[in-house]
């Protein structure tokens, strides 16, 4: 692909100079029913009173983020339930042509990613037309930024923030595409990531999904597991019925997988599209826009 709830609360014990020095946050996420999830060792800080989206109702409201509940490395439902979805950019309007998402729809794909931005320069001239295009056909949408790591993080943040505001919002949970590391290293990379989104989330107020594919994140992200509490969309095309196993990062289970890049879709005039896979039920994928965290599969 080219380019949430628990308090949160302020340990002032002797674990705060370890994490000073490995440069992470020192707030601590407390896991909210389920015990022992494990979050990762990247947390968020309070997002600001004025995000726009599931944000606090006033700025004394204690912050509330529901975390996803890892089950299982691989979700408990059959492939064939599993929600169909794609993601889009301006390569799948050739020549200015329109998306039908009436069309997409009924060919059978519940929701979409529309690439909005990338690095600092680039903002996608059809996204605003496609998200509200996609949602007037029962579509669920989301938006993506892909990053340039060769600059500022917080500032393609807050664009990304500024530009996927459209009317009536996105449905899903901001994206992170990251793919390229630009020479930086493991934890110069980690780092940008860690400053993207939480600036992602003071700005909007919703947990964004990381979305990479297998081999960047065990060798340039140094397969580090400070990112797991984020909801993982894994990039493999293995010609399986399932992303392989086990997930690098320490991901206990990925939430989206993309599993093709060359599906041809009915209402899209681009030959290629990519296509995707929810790993849940398409009532567990509803709530998941909703709510941010991926429930646990019923037996």
């Amino acid at each position: 692909m080219q380019g949430q709830k628990l308090l949160l609360i302020i340990m002032r014990t002797r674990l705060v100079p370890v994490l000073a020095t490995l440069g992470l946050s020192t707030t601590l996420l407390v896991a909210p029913v389920t015990s022992g999830v494990s979050l990762g060792h990247f947390t968020l800080a309070p997002a600001p009173a004025s995000a726009w989206a599931n944000t606090l109702s006033s700025a004394t409201t204690p912050v509330r983020v529901a975390q996803p509940v890892p089950v299982t490395t691989q979700p408990n439902v059959p492939y064939a339930q599993m929600p169909n979805g794609i993601d889009i950019a301006s390569w799948q309007h050739p020549n200015g042509a329109d998306v039908d998402f009436k069309r997409v729809q009924k060919a059978g794909y519940a929701y979409v990613f529309v690439k909005a931005t990338e690095g600092t320069h680039y903002k996608n001239e059809y996204y605003v037309n496609d998200a509200m295009a996609a949602q007037g056909n029962g579509v669920l949408m989301g938006g993506y930024h892909y990053a340039d790591v060769s600059t500022d993080a917080a500032a393609q943040a807050r664009m990304f923030a500024d530009v996927i505001k459209v009317k009536g919002g996105a449905s899903l949970p901001p994206v992170l595409d990251i793919e390229e590391a630009k020479g930086l290293t493991a934890a110069q990379l980690n780092k940008w990531v860690r400053t993207f989104l939480q600036e992602t989330y003071n700005r909007i107020g919703r947990k964004p999904i990381i979305y990479s594919y297998r081999s960047f994140l065990m060798n340039q992200m140094g397969n580090t597991s400070d990112f797991t509490s984020f909801p993982l969309w894994i990039a493999d095309y293995n010609g399986k019925q399932s992303p392989t196993l086990p997930l690098p990062g320490g991901w206990k289970t990925w939430t989206f997988w993309q599993y093709s890049s060359q599906t041809r879709i009915d209402g899209i005039q681009a030959q290629n599209v990519d296509t995707n896979k929810f790993g849940g039920t398409m009532q567990q994928l509803r709530a998941f826009a909703a709510t941010g965290v991926v429930s646990a599969s019923k037996k």
